[in-house]
C-alpha cells in the first residue's frame, strides 16, 4: 500500500513556490544588462587606475661620438640610458584620479541597481494589482452573467419586461469587456516585469503578495534622510565632484618640475701615447623650468569645474528632497484613499449592491438600481485598485532612495 502511494505521489509534479519580489531582484542584479554594463566600467576604472601612476618607461640607445674617417683609429662608441622621475607629487595626483574614478563608477553602478530594483518593485506591485483586476473583473463578469439568467427567468414569470432584459444583456456585455481588458493588462505587466527582470519569457505564476498585505508607514524624517544617505544620485553626484577635486591637485602638480637623469658608458678608440684611451662614462642631470608655462589655464580650468561639480552636487540634494516631497505626499494620499476605500467605501458599496440584488430577485424592486450599484461597485473598487498602484510606486520609489533628476 505504501509502495502504490509513493508511486502516486512521485508521479504528480511538485508545485513551484509563489513568485515573490525578492526572488526577482535577486534575478534582477544577477541578469539585468545596464547593471553588467555599469560593472563594465567598474572594471575599466580599476584597471586604470592600476596602470596610473606608473613611471615612464626608460630611453636606452647606443651613441657615437668623435667620427673621422680619415683617422684610423677614432671615435668614442657607447650607450646611454636616460629616465625621467616626476618630481612634487605627479604620480600620486594621478594616483588620486583614478582613485576618485573608481570612486564615480562604483557610485554609477549603485544608482543602476537602485534604478532596477525600482523598476522590478514598482512593475511587481503594478503586476499585484492587475492580477487582483482581473480578479475583480472575473467576479463582476459572473455577477451581470448571473443577473442575466435571473431576468430572464423573470420574464417568464412576468416580474421583468424586455427593458431589463435588454439592459442586463448590455450590462454583461460590457461586463465581458472590461474582463478582457483585464486579461489584456496583466498579461502587459507580466511582460513589463520579464523586461525588468531580465527575462522576456517570464511565464504567469501564482504570486507570493496580494493586494490584501497592508501598505508600510513609513516616518517623513526619517524616510528623508534615508533617502539622501542612499540615494544613488546623490552619490553620482558626489562621485563627480570628488573627480574634479582630483583633477586640480594633479593640474597644480604638473607645474612642478621633474628630474631628467642620463648616464653614458663607452669606449674611445682614439690613441694617446700609443694606446687606445679605453671606457670612458658620463652622467648628466636637470630639471625642466617652469618659466614659460605654469599651467595657469589648465589649473584656473580645473578649479572651475570643481566649482561647478560641487554646485551640480548641491543642485541634485535639492532635486532629491523636492522629488522625495513629491513622492511622500503621494504615498500618503494614496496610501489613506485606499484605506478609505477598503474599510469603508467598498464594503458599503458591495452591500449596497447586494440588498438591491436581493430586492430584485424578490421581485419587490426594478432592474434599475440593481444595475446602477453595480456600475458603481465596479467603478469604486477601480478607484481603489487605482490608489493601490500609486501607493505601491511610491513606496518602491522611498525604499529604494530613487529620485528623479
Amino acid at each position: 500500500m505504501n509502495l502504490i502511494l509513493w508511486l502516486a505521489l512521485a508521479g504528480v509534479p511538485a508545485q513551484s513556490a509563489p513568485l515573490d519580489l525578492a526572488t526577482l531582484e535577486a534575478q534582477a542584479l544577477q541578469r539585468h544588462p545596464a547593471i553588467r554594463a555599469a560593472a563594465a566600467e567598474v572594471d575599466a576604472a580599476k584597471a586604470r587606475a592600476k596602470q596610473a601612476g606608473a613611471w615612464v618607461n626608460p630611453v636606452i640607445g647606443a651613441s657615437a661620438d668623435e667620427l673621422r674617417p680619415r683617422e684610423q683609429p677614432s671615435g668614442v662608441f657607447g650607450g646611454f640610458i636616460q629616465q625621467t622621475i616626476p618630481l612634487g607629487g605627479k604620480l600620486s595626483a594621478a594616483k588620486g584620479v583614478a582613485a576618485s574614478q573608481v570612486g564615480e563608477a562604483e557610485a554609477r553602478l549603485a544608482e543602476s541597481r537602485q534604478r532596477v530594483l525600482f523598476d522590478v518593485r514598482q512593475r511587481y506591485y503594478a503586476l499585484v494589482v492587475a492580477e487582483e483586476r482581473l480578479s475583480v473583473a472575473k467576479e463582476l463578469a459572473a455577477l451581470a452573467a448571473r443577473t442575466v439568467e435571473m431576468t430572464r427567468q423573470l420574464i417568464n414569470v412576468g416580474i421583468a419586461d424586455r427593458p431589463d432584459q435588454l439592459g442586463a444583456d448590455a450590462e454583461a456585455a460590457r461586463m465581458q469587456a472590461r474582463l478582457a481588458e483585464a486579461q489584456t493588462f496583466r498579461l502587459a505587466a507580466w511582460q513589463r516585469l520579464g523586461a525588468a527582470i531580465a527575462d522576456p519569457a517570464l511565464a504567469p505564476q501564482p504570486l507570493a503578495q496580494s493586494v490584501s498585505e497592508a501598505l508600510p508607514v513609513l516616518d517623513r524624517a526619517d524616510t528623508l534622510a534615508r533617502v539622501l544617505a542612499e540615494s544613488g544620485a546623490v552619490a553620482s553626484a558626489d562621485g563627480a565632484l570628488a573627480v574634479q577635486k582630483s583633477l586640480v591637485t594633479s593640474e597644480k602638480a604638473a607645474v612642478r618640475p621633474d628630474l631628467f637623469v642620463r648616464g653614458d658608458a663607452g669606449g674611445n678608440r682614439e690613441r694617446a701615447d700609443g694606446r687606445a684611451i679605453g671606457p670612458q662614462f658620463g652622467v648628466e642631470a636637470g630639471v625642466s623650468i617652469p618659466l614659460f608655462n605654469r599651467n595657469q589655464g589648465g589649473i584656473a580650468s580645473a578649479t572651475s569645474l570643481a566649482i561647478g561639480a560641487a554646485a551640480s552636487a548641491e543642485a541634485v540634494r535639492l532635486d532629491v528632497t523636492a522629488a522625495f516631497a513629491s513622492a511622500f505626499a503621494e504615498y500618503e494620499s494614496a496610501r489613506a484613499l485606499a484605506e478609505s476605500y477598503r474599510a469603508e467605501i467598498l464594503p458599503k458599496a458591495r452591500l449596497a449592491y447586494e440588498l438591491h440584488l436581493a430586492k430584485y430577485q424578490e421581485m419587490v424592486a426594478a432592474y434599475p438600481p440593481v444595475l446602477q450599484s453595480e456600475r458603481s461597485l465596479f467603478s469604486m473598487t477601480e478607484d481603489y485598485l487605482a490608489a493601490l498602484d500609486r501607493a505601491w510606486t511610491a513606496v518602491s520609489a522611498l525604499r529604494t532612495a530613487m529620485a528623479v533628476r
